[in-house]
């Protein structure tokens, strides 16, 4: 899955801001998402960021798996 992600987060072009973490922790935080049913908020606590980064990070992690697999 970290292949994947990483190779999509490659095509982009745009700069911007880097990410507070990097796509192994983005990975992981979805797994704990999926796989513990945890809330944003205390995926956040332990991961020292705000509920609002969270969904966003899941939603864009879920969204370039759920692209890939449909090719």
């Amino acid at each position: 899955m970290v292949r994947l992600v990483k190779a999509e987060e490659q095509k982009k072009k745009k700069p911007g801001r880097p990410p507070k973490l990097i796509i192994e922790n983005q990975v992981l935080i979805v797994l704990q998402y999926w796989r513990e049913y945890r809330t944003y908020y205390h995926i956040g606590l332990d991961w020292g960021l705000s509920e609002s980064a969270v969904c966003r990070i899941v939603y864009k992690i879920e969204n370039i798996l759920n692209f890939v697999k449909k090719i």
